[in-house]
């Protein structure tokens, strides 16, 4: 369970730790791009691996708050092939998303 001072209180928080949840025990080949929400509720992430099976759609799995992570989360699986699609324009994000306004924050870049 997470302490009081692990539990993030800003979106931008929550962006960070959501992404380093996912990305610390995951493959080596892990790229996690954030999608902001204009409204600062709804942290939206794209994560891009191998290991996920090829489904040939951008679906968002969404996730409610909890006491750990007080902010809604919605989370797209791809594979590196279906990323390059979804950057040629060949393949959707989930509505609202803007593919201009992603930031890559894992793995995180060096200093």
């Amino acid at each position: 369970m997470a302490t009081v001072d692990d539990i993030p209180k800003t979106y931008a928080e929550a962006v960070r730790t959501l992404a380093w949840w996912h990305g610390e025990e995951a493959e080596k080949d892990l790229i996690i791009f954030a999608f902001p929400d204009p409204r600062g509720t709804v942290v939206r992430l794209v994560e891009v691996s191998n290991v996920f099976p090829e489904t040939g759609q951008a679906i968002a799995f969404p996730m409610g708050r909890s006491q750990e992570f007080p902010f809604k989360s919605e989370v797209v699986l791809v594979t590196t092939e279906e990323w390059r699609q979804i950057e040629a324009g060949k393949l959707s994000l989930p509505r609202k998303w803007d593919l201009g306004s992603k930031r890559k924050v894992w793995p995180h870049e060096a200093a």
